[in-house]
């Protein structure tokens, strides 16, 4: 049962995201014409991830990683 907690908490991720808004558009004869719309967001990667991919986490995915095979 922890186990299952442990894996839900590391997959899920809270949504904190930087999100940006920009529109453009021409205006002729008091209307809008070409409009485009752009709706951009950064989200961090989930916990797992990151600690496959970072450097700061690389001593201990190479830890994990030993002590899984010894195991085995």
């Amino acid at each position: 049962m922890i186990r299952v907690v442990i894996i839900l908490f590391l997959l899920i991720n809270p949504a904190n995201a930087k999100c940006k808004y920009y529109a453009h558009a021409d205006v002729k004869n008091n209307q809008l014409v070409n409009k485009k719309e752009t709706y951009t967001c950064e989200e961090k990667d989930n916990v797992f991830v990151q600690f496959l991919t970072d450097e700061k986490y690389n001593q201990a995915l190479t830890m994990v990683f030993i002590v899984l095979l010894e195991n085995l």
